[in-house]
C-alpha cells in the first residue's frame, strides 16, 4: 500500500500526518511505503482560501498513492481536487477542514473541535509519532549526556502564543518558577522550546539554564539532533504549556505524570481537551504538588489508524 503524506512542511503539521501514516503501516498486513509531498505554493496562492485555490487549479501534482493523508490548511484544496478527479486514492484529512467533511473520504478531528458527520472520526488531541521503540532508541542515543543528569528528571516542554493563548512576562516567570521548584526538590531538568516560543521566553530560559550543571536546554537553534524523544524517555515527570495539543498528547503517550503550565487567555474549546486528558491520564494544571499516578500510555494514534483501515476496507 502506498501512503502519501501531504503538508506545507511545517514540523508540527507534518508530524501529525506522518504519525498516522506510520501507525497505519505498522498495523497493515501488506507492505507499506510512506512518502511525503511538501506543498510549495507561493505566498499569494497560499494566502487564498481553499475554494479559490480550487478555482485556480485542478492539478496539485500529487503522486499516485492508495491512501493520501493531508494536514493543515494548504492540504485542503489538493485533497478535494484529488477526490474530484476520480483517481483511486482514499483521502484523509487531519484537523477540522472548516468545510463540508464529506468532500473527503475521511476527516480525523480532535474531540474538542466538536465536529460531527458520518465521515468524521474524532480522537483525544492529535496524531503523533511517539512510540515505545522510538523513545527507547532516542534515549539510548543520549545515554552519555543523560548520565551527567541522573534521576529524578523533569521535562519542561515550552510552546508559544497561538490564536487562543498568549505568553506574557508574568506567565514566563510562572513557568520559570515551576522549574526552579523542581530543581530545588532535587530534579535535573530537561528543557525544550519550540519555534513558536517568543524571544523573551527563550532568553529567560537561556539565562535560567546558563552555567547550571543540572539543566539541559535544547532550542531550535541548538547544535546537534533534537533530543525530544530522549527527553520523553528520560524524564520522570513532564510539564507542558497549555497551548500545544501536540505536546500534551505526546507527553501522555509516555504514561508518566503530566502537568499543564498555564498560559494567558481563555481556554475556550481547549478546556474540553484538558478535561479529557485529565479524565484519561490525570493531567492537571501545576499546583506545586507531585501527586499524579502513572496510567496506561495514551495511544490514540494507533486507535485511529485502525479506524482508517476499517474505512478503507
Amino acid at each position: 500500500m502506498r501512503i502519501l503524506v501531504v503538508t506545507d512542511g511545517r514540523r508540527g503539521i507534518e508530524n501529525q500526518a506522518l504519525g498516522l501514516a506510520e501507525a497505519i503501516a505498522r498495523l497493515a498486513q501488506d507492505h507499506c511505503e510512506v512518502a511525503t509531498h511538501t506543498l510549495s505554493h507561493n505566498s499569494v496562492f497560499a494566502a487564498l482560501p481553499p475554494s479559490l485555490q480550487l478555482a485556480l487549479t485542478r492539478d496539485f501534482g500529487l503522486p499516485e498513492a492508495d491512501l493520501v493523508i493531508g494536514c493543515g490548511r494548504q492540504a485542503i484544496a489538493p485533497l478535494i481536487a484529488l477526490r474530484r478527479s476520480g483517481r483511486p486514492a482514499f483521502t484523509t484529512f487531519i484537523q477540522d477542514p472548516r468545510t463540508d467533511p464529506s468532500r473527503f473520504d475521511l476527516v480525523i478531528a480532535p474531540e474538542h473541535d466538536e465536529l460531527s458527520d458520518p465521515c468524521v472520526e474524532t480522537m483525544i488531541g492529535s496524531p503523533n509519532r511517539i512510540t515505545r521503540d522510538r523513545i527507547i532508541t532516542g534515549t539510548l542515543v543520549e545515554t552519555d549526556h543523560l548520565k551527567r543528569l541522573p534521576m529524578p528528571r523533569a521535562l519542561f516542554a515550552i510552546g508559544g502564543p497561538s490564536q487562543t493563548h498568549a505568553m506574557g512576562t508574568e506567565i514566563i516567570q510562572t513557568h520559570l518558577s515551576a522549574a526552579k521548584t523542581l530543581r530545588d526538590r532535587g530534579y535535573n531538568l530537561l528543557i525544550t522550546t519550540s519555534r513558536r516560543t517568543p524571544d523573551t521566553a527563550r532568553v529567560a530560559w537561556e539565562k535560567f539554564a546558563s552555567d547550571d550543571a543540572s539543566t539541559w536546554l535544547h532550542t531550535p537553534d541548538s547544535a546537534g539532533a533534537n533530543p525530544y524523544f530522549a527527553f520523553l524517555g528520560a524524564a520522570d515527570v513532564l510539564f507542558v504549556t497549555e497551548d500545544s495539543t501536540n505536546m500534551l498528547t505526546e507527553a501522555c503517550a509516555t504514561g508518566k505524570p503530566v502537568y499543564r503550565l498555564p498560559m494567558d487567555g481563555k481556554p475556550g474549546k481547549f478546556q474540553q481537551l484538558y478535561d479529557a486528558l485529565g479524565a484519561r491520564c490525570g493531567v492537571k494544571r501545576w499546583d506545586n504538588k507531585l501527586d499524579i499516578e502513572p496510567y496506561p500510555a495514551l495511544d490514540e494514534t494507533s486507535r485511529i489508524a485502525e479506524k482508517v483501515l476499517e474505512r478503507m476496507r
